[in-house]
C-alpha cells in the first residue's frame, strides 16, 4: 500500500542511490513511493509509550483521512479542521515523515528523541559525552544513528503551508543546529552531522497540481569531528534509548527502565519471555520476542494442534502481533545489564522475498503484522 510524494535535496551529496532516477548517475529523482505500513511503524513506536496499534499496520488512525488517490493527500475535510487539529497532525506525520525518509534512504535505524539525551552525561553509555541546550528555543527533535558509530542529529517539520529552501521558516530550522552543542568528556566541542526533513501536506481542497513533498538538507553542528570512541558513545546511547521504548511496548518495562536511565539489572533477575516464530516472508523462520493486541472486538483465530482454527462468523475479532528480533533482544538485555558493547553486535535483518501490506518491519529489527503469521515457539531467557 504505497502513496507517490515529491522530494526535493539540498547540500546531499552523494543522492542516495534509492533516490536517483538511475542509480548509476548521481541525478536525483523527482518523486518516490512511501510505504504506509512502513510510515505507520515509525509512527506507532515514537509515539505513546504502550498500547496497541490502532487498529494493526495497513490501517492507522491518521489513514483513515488519506484519500485514495495515488499521491499522498488527506481527504479535502481534513482542510476544515481546526488550525490546532492541522498543526497536530502535520507535527506528528511530519516526525513519522522524517523517520520514514532516513530509514529508508540513509540508512538511519535508530532514533532517540532529543528531551531524553540532554544533559545526561552520567548516563554510562554517554562515557562523559554530553549534549547541552545553549540558548531557549527550539532543538532538533532527535539524536539518531545509522549504527553504532555514526551519530546524527535530525530535525523533523511537517505542515499543510509552502516550504522552500530559501525561506524564513526553513532558517529558522537551521537555527535550531545552533541550540545544541555536543561536548566530549573534557568539555571539547565537537561537531555532528544533521539532517532536517520537513514535508508539506496537501488535502483534497488543493488543486491536483499542488503535491505533498519532502524538503531535505544536511546542516552540521559546530566543533571538532568526533573521534571513533566518541562517535560508538553517542551511538550506543541512541540505540539504548530507542530500544528503550520499543520494550516498553513489549511490556518490557524494568529492562526499559534500565536503558533509559543507565543503572544495571542484577543478573540474578532473569525473565522467561514467550517467543514467536515467523511463518511467512519477509522473515521467514525469523524467532520474536512479543505478543499481540486484540484491535477488534469478536473472535479471534485460536491455535491448536492443526494450527490456526478461525471462527466460523467472518468480520470478527482481529489480533496483531507486535514484537522485536529475538538476537537483538538478547544484545538489548545484556546491554540492560551493563554490557554496553553488547549494542555493537546488533546486526539488522534484511527482508527476503515479497511480502502483505499488512506486514510492517524496520531495519531495527520490529515487526507489526497480523498474529496468523506468527507461531508460538518456547521462550527465551533474559
Amino acid at each position: 500500500m504505497n502513496r507517490r510524494i515529491q522530494f526535493h535535496l539540498n547540500k546531499i551529496t552523494p543522492t542516495p542511490a534509492t533516490l536517483r532516477a538511475n542509480p548509476a548517475a548521481d541525478i536525483p529523482a523527482s518523486e518516490l513511493d512511501v510505504n504506509l505500513g512502513q510510515l505507520f511503524l515509525q509512527y506507532y513506536f515514537d509515539s505513546y509509550p504502550g498500547g496497541p496499534p490502532n487498529p494493526d499496520p495497513s490501517s492507522f488512525e491518521y489513514l483513515q483521512l488519506v484519500s485514495s488517490d495515488e499521491d499522498f493527500r488527506f481527504h479535502a475535510f481534513v482542510a476544515e479542521a481546526s488550525l490546532i487539529k492541522r498543526r497536530a497532525m502535520s507535527a506528528e506525520i511530519g516526525q513519522a515523515f522524517c523517520r520514514l525518509m532516513l530509514h529508508d534512504h540513509f540508512g538511519v535505524s535508530y532514533f532517540a528523541h532529543m528531551n531524553d539525551v540532554i544533559g545526561k552525561s552520567t548516563h554510562p553509555a554517554f562515557e562523559g559525552m554530553r549534549i547541552e541546550r545553549v540558548i531557549k528555543g527550539d532543538i532538533p527533535d532527535y539524536l539518531c544513528a545509522r549504527k553504532v558509530t555514526e551519530p546524527l542529529i535530525a530535525e523533523a517539520k511537517g505542515r499543510f503551508s509552502s516550504i522552500g529552501f530559501d525561506t524564513t521558516a526553513f532558517d529558522e530550522w537551521r537555527q535550531q543546529f545552533t541550540r545544541i552543542r555536543v561536548l566530549d568528556r573534557d568539555k571539547k566541542l565537537r561537531s555532528a552531522k544533521g539532517y532536517i526533513v520537513a514535508t508539506r501536506f496537501v488535502t483534497g481542497a488543493n488543486s491536483s497540481k499542488t503535491v505533498a513533498a519532502t524538503y531535505i538538507e544536511d546542516p552540521a553542528t559546530e566543533g571538532e569531528p568526533l573521534s571513533a570512541e566518541q562517535q560508538s558513545a553517542l551511538g550506543r546511547s541512541i540505540l539504548a534509548m530507542h530500544y528503550s521504548r520499543i520494550l516498553t511496548k513489549l511490556d518490557l518495562t524494568l529492562f526499559a527502565s534500565a536503558l533509559t536511565l543507565g543503572f544495571a539489572l542484577t543478573r540474578e533477575l532473569t525473565f522467561q519471555i514467550p517467543v514467536w516464530i515467523c511463518a511467512t516472508p519477509p522473515f521467514l523462520g525469523k524467532k520474536y520476542i512479543g505478543g499481540y493486541y486484540q484491535t477488534a472486538p469478536g473472535m479471534i483465530p485460536t491455535l491448536s494442534e492443526r494450527g490456526w482454527q478461525f471462527p466460523s462468523q467472518l468480520g470478527g475479532g482481529h489480533a496483531v502481533f507486535v514484537g522485536v528480533d529475538a538476537s537483538i533482544a538478547s544484545n538489548v538485555a545484556a546491554a540492560a545489564r551493563g554490557d554496553w558493547h553488547a549494542l555493537d553486535n546488533i546486526v539488522s535483518p534484511l527482508p527476503e522475498g515479497a511480502w502483505s501490506s499488512e506486514f510492517a518491519w524496520l531495519s531495527d529489527g520490529t515487526v507489526a503484522a497480523p498474529l496468523t503469521y506468527f507461531l508460538p515457539a518456547g521462550v527465551i531467557a533474559l
